[in-house]
Order: C-alpha cells, then sequence, then structure tokens
C-alpha cells in the first residue's frame, strides 16, 4: 500500500497537470476540443509500436538504452508515415473545413511529438521500475513546471493550438536532458537478445495496443457522428475517462513494482490479490472525486452542465480498469503476452459493437460512457480464464 499511495500521489500530480494542459487547448474553441480528441485518437493508434521497447522493459527489466533506441527508430519510421498521409488520415473523422486544416497542422508536427513523447515517458518508466523514486518525482516537477509555464505562454501571445503542441515538446526535451543526466544510464546499442526479447514480448504487446487502439479510433468515429455538441461532451468526458485512468495505472505500476520476477504464477497471483483487496475502496473513492475534478479543470470552452449526467456513466469504466490492471500485471510479468492481445481484441469489439447499435438512439452517449468499462471488465475475464488454464 505505501508503494501504491506514493506512486499514486505522483500519478495524481501528473493527472491534475496534464488536465491543466488540456484545458489549455480546450479553452481556444469548440473547434480547438474536436481537433485534439481527434489527434489523440491518432496518436493512440501509432505510438503502439514506437512503445515497443518500453513494453519489452517491462518484462526483462535491464539493457535500458538497447531497448530505448527501438522506440526513437519505430517513432521515426511512424512520424514520417503520418507526416506524408496526414491529410488521407484526416479523412476518418467527420470534420469541418476549419477542423481539417487544424489537425493537419498538428499532424506536421507529429515526428517531434511521436519521438520525444515516447522517449519522454520511456524514461520515466524506466525510472519507476528501477525503484528511483525520488529522481522521478524531482523529474516530473522539472516536466511539468515547463509544460504548463510554456503553455500559459503559448495560450496568452497567439491563442493557436500549434504553439502549444510545441510548448509540449520543448518540455519534452528539457525533462529528457535532465532525466538522462542523473539517471546515467548505460549507453547501449541493441543487440541479438533485446532483438529477440523485443520479437517475444513487446511485438504481442504493441500488436495488442495497435488493434485496441484501432478499436477506439473507430469509436471515436462513430463518436464523431452524434455532431459537434455531443461530439464535444463525448471529447470532454472522454478524456476525464482517459484521465482517471491515472489512478488505476498507479496500482498497476505498484503492483510492477511488487510482485517480484522469476516466482511462480500462484505466488504472484497471492501478491497481487492481496494488493487488489487492500487498494480497491480507495480506488473507487478517488476515481468519483477526481472525475469531477477533472470535468472542472478541463471543460474549457464547453458549458460544464453539458456534460451532465454522462460524466458519471464515463467514469464507471474504473470497475472494469480496477481487475484489468491487475491481471494484465500478472500477464507481463508471467512473459505472456500473447494473453494481452487475444483480451483486448474480444474487449474492443464488445465495445464496438455496443457503440455501433446505440448510437442512433437518445441515450447513445450513456453507451459510449458504459461501454468503456465493460470493454475493459471483459478482458480481465479473458485474462484471468486463460492464465488459469496456462498454469494448469
Amino acid at each position: 500500500m505505501k508503494i501504491f499511495i506514493s506512486i499514486l500521489i505522483n500519478f495524481l500530480f501528473m493527472s491534475i497537470a496534464d488536465s491543466i494542459d488540456s484545458a489549455f487547448n480546450n479553452l481556444i474553441s469548440l473547434d480547438a476540443i474536436v481537433v485534439w480528441g481527434s489527434f489523440l485518437l491518432i496518436d493512440s493508434i501509432f505510438k503502439s509500436f514506437s512503445e515497443i521497447g518500453t513494453y519489452t522493459y517491462r518484462t526483462t527489466r535491464k539493457n535500458e538504452w538497447s531497448y530505448l533506441w527501438f522506440n526513437i527508430l519505430f517513432g521515426l519510421l511512424i512520424g514520417i508515415f503520418v507526416f506524408i498521409f496526414r491529410n488521407e488520415i484526416i479523412k476518418i473523422f467527420s470534420l469541418t473545413t476549419i477542423q481539417r486544416e487544424m489537425l493537419s497542422f498538428l499532424l506536421s508536427l507529429y515526428i517531434g511529438y511521436l519521438v520525444l513523447g515516447r522517449l519522454a515517458n520511456s524514461i520515466f518508466e524506466i525510472m519507476r521500475l528501477k525503484g528511483e523514486l525520488k529522481l522521478y518525482r524531482k523529474s516530473l516537477i522539472v516536466y511539468y513546471i515547463c509544460l504548463i509555464g510554456l503553455d500559459a505562454i503559448a495560450y496568452v501571445s497567439t491563442h493557436n493550438l500549434m504553439f502549444l503542441v510545441l510548448a509540449t515538446l520543448i518540455a519534452w526535451m528539457i525533462s529528457i536532458i535532465y532525466m538522462l543526466y542523473h539517471l546515467k544510464l548505460k549507453f547501449e546499442l541493441p543487440h541479438k537478445d533485446t532483438l529477440k526479447n523485443v520479437m517475444n514480448y513487446g511485438l504481442p504487446y504493441s500488436m495488442e495496443r495497435l488493434i485496441s487502439r484501432v478499436f477506439l479510433l473507430l469509436y471515436g468515429k462513430l463518436a464523431s457522428n452524434l455532431g459537434t455538441e455531443k461530439y464535444s461532451i463525448h471529447t470532454i468526458c472522454y478524456a476525464v475517462c482517459l484521465s482517471l485512468e491515472i489512478i488505476t495505472n498507479a496500482y498497476q505500476a505498484a503492483l510492477m513494482i511488487r510482485v517480484p520476477e522469476g516466482k511462480t504464477y500462484e505466488e504472484q497471483y497471492k501478491i497481487c490479490m492481496e494488493m487488489r483487496n487492500n487498494c480497491f475502496g480507495l480506488i473507487i473513492l478517488l476515481n468519483f472525486i477526481f472525475s469531477f475534478i477533472y470535468l472542472f479543470i478541463s471543460h474549457g470552452s464547453l458549458p460544464i452542465d453539458k456534460c451532465f449526467p454522462y460524466i458519471i456513466f464515463y467514469s464507471f469504466g474504473v470497475f472494469g480498469l480496477y481487475p484489468y490492471e491487475t491481471y494484465k500485471t500478472l500477464c507481463i510479468t508471467q512473459g505472456k503476452s500473447t494473453i494481452l492481445l487475444l483480451g483486448s481484441t474480444i474487449g474492443v469489439i464488445i465495445r464496438f459493437i455496443l457503440c455501433l447499435l446505440f448510437i442512433h438512439t437518445p441515450f447513445a452517449l450513456f453507451v459510449f460512457g458504459l461501454s468503456n468499462g465493460i470493454d475493459f471488465g471483459s478482458r480481465s475475464i479473458i485474462y484471468k480464464m486463460v492464465l488459469s488454464k496456462s498454469k494448469s
């Protein structure tokens, strides 16, 4: 519980700061809300393979730089692809002419956004998994002071979404330099063993992320057909939903530190169940408290009353995320990434079908909210079933 509380404080600080960052974007206009939501959906897909080194490191826990190189390489390749085909990618969404132009400008910066963002996040995670929590906390403070300060300058002086993204890139560069200077990782290039580990652990995990995020993009595509106001409501509520994941992410990060490597499934399972039972009440309470805090911070130019009562149904996702993070940890520590691929594919298909069935009904937004929790709950059931069967 102590590790969870420590990481949770850091994650909540991150989440609130990220909400402030999003608030600057959302304050510009309803168009900016729609464009930023669409941009994040695109990013959620293409970042899957730019994090392949990080996914591998979660299982191996050594040779940090050799895995960071895979993030950089895939980030560059994917970033170039998005830059070339950005105008075709934009057509996925039902956007106005102004919104299309704004999104095209953002995607022209995507190479830097992908490479710097994934590299920064990877180094943050390496620090956390190595138990360097003091340096981790200091690095977060450096990053978010830079981010919010530069955001404020960009918002006041330009009122332009592109300059807010540039502010993020600069903040990432500063934090990367700071972390690498203090962490002093051993510099090494990829070799045969790291490539083998990437293929065995990172690739299935990346495929799971890719398939999951493709369906989430379709989920966003369906929502964009609801019209500008309803899509704006969905974008804000789903952004709150994503911010709330910081709480269950902190729980999973604590599990990753707490669960010892090289132990049997039964030993790791026992530790996970103990933490699950100890943290449940606190996580549920924090989830609903912070759902309203995040909404208040990030609603931007959309009137906050428009998001009620939908935000409550979007917040129910915690009941699916909590068991999902528990069994996902067991899949990772047991080196069984292919189980993640199976469960996530089934979960996102269920989410998409539910939303497709109810999109033309008066309560479509309620279903869009509930489907998030149903998706993750379905994944956790698959993970539990397959893990139990594979150990027997």
